[in-house]
Formats: C-alpha cells, structure tokens, sequence
C-alpha cells in the first residue's frame, strides 16, 4: 500500500473539513495505508495540538511513490506544499466562500478567499486527480479552471462524533417548554443568520411566544458579522435567541436532542453536514434551496426558496406543529440517513484511489 496523507489549511474541533479528513484518515489505515494528517500549526486549533493526531505541514515530505490529498476551502501555505510535492496529487473542492460576502466585515479574510480563487486554477491543473464533495463544487470547480473530470465523492457522515452522551446541564438549560429551532453552524457572513434571527422573531410575534432560537456555532471567525447578530436580536427585544458558542460534542448532542426543528437559511454551502447530522438525530430539517444543500437533503427534507421572514416563519411552525408533515419529514430522514450510513468507505475510496495503485 502507498502512503496517503492529507493536508489541511487548518485543523480544528467541530470543523467540517477536518472530520473530514479524520474520517479519510482512519479509512485508509483500516485498509493497510499509511496515513497522516499536515496542518499549518498557526491555524490548528488547541484540541488538535492537545490530541496530537496531527503534524505541521513543514514537516511533509512525500516522495514519487507517495499519493498527497489537499482539502481545498481557503488560501494557505498548505498550497505552496501541493503545488510543490514530489508525491501525486490530488484536490478535494469544498468550496470557496465569495470574498462578497466578508468585505465589510473582515477585509483580511475576505483577501485570503479572493485570493484562494485566483489560484485554484493552478492547484486544480497541478493536481493527478480532482475530486469535489458535491455536484454543485464540481459545476463551480468546471467554470473557475476549466478542468474536464472531476469525481463527485460526498462527504462521510461520521456517526462516531455523534453517538455521544449528551452533556446534562446543556439538556436542561433547553428544557423548559419551549419550541427549540436549532442552527448548527459558524456564525459567518454566508450563513445568513440574521434571517433566521427576523424570522423567528416574526414567528414569535404571530404564530407562538413561547420559542427559543439556538445558535450553536463559534462567532470568533468575524466578530463583527456575530456582533451584528446579537445587536439584531436586542434591538427586536428578543429575549430566547441563545448565542451558544461553539459546544462540545456532548454539547452539540443536547442541542440535537432538545431540538424541535433544525433551520437554516445560508446561502452558500458546498454541502453542509449539519444537515444529515440533525436527520440522524431525528429532527426535521429546513434548508434555503442554495449552494449543495439539495443534494445534501434529498428528499429528506424541506427546502425553501428566497422567502420573506413572514414565509420562514409559517413553514417553521408548520415542520414544529404539523403532525403528518413532521411523520413524513421524520421517515424520509431516517431512510435518507440508512442509506447514508450503509455506504462502504473502504470501497468508495478504494475505487478512487485505484488509478493511484493504493488498493
């Protein structure tokens, strides 16, 4: 078997991209590989460093004979290691966040974005292969570098982060009657947090008082944009909008497990995780139509286009109230995540891989 490592522009607790990658990682040792992961340590976060599951990314030194896979969502040093490597490569797309939607709230990040797109052209036509997590990165990946195939592999769901025993005192800081709509998710720009926050402030004004708005997602990313947020939920008097941070696994699973309803309203996703993680936990989904969260729903789910905060807030309240439709929402999540959970890693990678001669 050939070495297959991974390197990431950083390397996080929580991080889609990372779980990612830990998911990759622990596949590829099962079937007889060696692998590791590389991450810049200026962007890896303390959990990571505690761990030590990791190593800094000056220390790769792949050769000929060795297979380098780059988880591409940001610029980094990690680009300079893929465009530089002796070893074959091979690109993962998970999108690029638009530098539009940062500018105003952090320049700085939304330089490294644009900056990140102006040069997947040049990593993308390094790269021996290119796969993309879904058909919606594979579409955009096609337009930016002009590159012919690209092999959709969707993200893995990792079970094993979720079947954790929920922390007690967050289950029963959500208790208390109230109808809880969970956001799972970094508070960023793209996520459009603020319409959810004015739809559920129009939910509680006219359909049902008696609500709580969960945000269970770090706001240190772009501390103006989380800033905004929560001026947004004073200035509408809102008192049940809960700005959680970012929680622990066993956190998480309280906020899952106490959920009435998982909601979200961003308009630029490669994916999204959270969305079949709420579906494992058997809580309906609600998701704007935008980016590669139809692919990521299915049929599981309800997607909803453009909408004013009003039509949010009735198709909230039918997915809380409706016993059918929650029925119905609850057995189409349940079959989406059987089929999620049967997949065979070891054979999807495998047959990406094989072209690489590491099966």
């Amino acid at each position: 078997m050939r070495r297959v490592d991974q390197i990431l522009a950083g390397y996080a607790e929580g991080d889609a991209v990372s779980g990612i990658a830990v998911v990759i990682r622990d596949v590829l040792r099962r079937m007889g590989s060696s692998s590791e992961i590389f991450s810049d340590p200026e962007r890896t976060a303390a959990d990571r460093v505690a761990a030590g599951d990791w190593r800094p990314l000056g220390e790769y030194d792949g050769g000929r004979d060795d297979v380098l896979i780059y988880h591409y969502s940001s610029e980094s040093p990690a680009t300079d290691v893929f465009l530089g490597t002796r070893a074959r490569r091979i690109l993962v797309y998970h999108n690029i966040t638009p530098a539009e939607w940062y500018r105003g709230y952090d320049d700085r990040i939304a330089g490294e974005l644009a900056e990140a797109r102006s040069r997947l052209p040049a990593a993308a036509g390094a790269a021996d292969a290119v796969w993309a997590v879904s058909d919606y990165n594979a579409g955009e990946l096609r337009r930016m570098t002009g590159v012919g195939e690209v092999r959709v592999w969707p993200p893995p769901l990792d079970t094993a982060r979720l079947d954790v025993a929920p922390d007690a005192a967050e289950v029963e800081k959500l208790a208390g009657g109230l109808v809880n709509f969970l956001f799972v998710g970094r508070l960023v720009p793209n996520k459009c947090v603020e319409d959810l926050i004015l739809a559920f402030a129009w939910y509680t004004r006219a359909i049902n008082p008696h609500a709580r708005l969960v945000l269970a997602g770090s706001g240190k990313a772009v501390p103006r944009y989380t800033a905004m947020l929560r001026m947004l939920a004073g200035e509408l008097k809102l008192e049940n909008v809960c700005f959680e941070r970012f929680v622990s696994p066993s956190g998480l699973a309280a906020c899952y497990r106490r959920a009435r309803v998982f909601v979200t309203a961003s308009r630029h996703e490669g994916y999204c995780l959270p969305l079949l993680e709420a579906m494992y936990a058997g809580v309906p989904v609600i998701a704007r139509a935008a980016g590669g969260m139809p692919e990521a729903v299915g049929s599981a789910g309800i997607l909803v286009d453009d909408f004013e905060a009003e039509e949010l807030a009735v198709v909230m309240d039918k997915a809380a109230r409706d016993g059918d439709l929650r029925r119905a929402l609850l057995a189409s999540g349940k079959a989406r995540i059987a089929a999620e959970t049967g997949r065979d890693l070891e054979k999807e990678l495998g047959s990406l891989l094989a072209p690489f001669g590491v099966v």
